[in-house]
């Protein structure tokens, strides 16, 4: 990932508790430590205004780092086939607990489901839930290419990493010859 891609958040946009999950670049830093996009002001401003749930953006910074800490955790779990672990579960279904939800049949006949108020926190730890452990989680992945470590859902079956450059960057680092120890 560039510091120019870093800057843009061309990622924004896909799905909302993705943004939020997706404000930790790994291995994009500095000796390939990874960035928390919290921990400058510079660009937790850029994400803020790019990110598509206002409500969840205009959170305090605190609110926002351990919402996203408890997605990154149920997603990791969920990319990795795993179970969520038991604290991050029930913390945020304690969250989503707060957000009402209505099921309303529409015209065609089909189930639809629609928030009905409560805090930002909770409809995104809803959303959390929802990704981590329902239809979609079929679809979620994360993005192994070097410096990336993105959650995303796959358009395909055999999608392994987020974007073209990512792709592109993996394959290019699989070819690179290993330095003699």
């Amino acid at each position: 990932m560039t510091i120019r891609n870093l800057r843009a958040m061309p990622w924004i946009g896909e799905d909302p508790v993705l943004d939020l999950a997706n404000t930790v670049i790994c291995g994009a830093g500095p000796t390939h430590a990874d960035i928390d996009l919290f921990a400058d002001a510079e660009l937790t401003a850029s994400w803020r205004a790019r990110a598509t749930e206002r409500r969840l953006a205009l959170l305090p910074l605190e609110d926002l780092t351990v919402l996203r800490d408890l997605t990154r955790a149920a997603l990791d779990a969920s990319a990795g086939q795993r179970a969520l672990p038991e604290s991050v579960r029930t913390e945020l279904n304690e969250l989503a607990s707060a957000a009402p939800v209505t099921f309303l049949v529409t015209a065609d006949g089909r189930l639809d489901q629609r928030d009905t108020g409560g805090p930002a926190q909770a409809a995104a730890a809803r959303q959390a839930l929802l990704l981590a452990a329902g239809p979609e989680q079929a679809r979620l992945r994360r993005c192994h290419a070097p410096s990336c470590g993105m959650f995303f859902l796959a358009r395909r079956r055999d999608q392994a990493w987020c974007s073209l450059g990512c792709g592109n960057r993996a394959r290019s680092a699989r070819r690179k010859p290993q330095a003699p120890a």
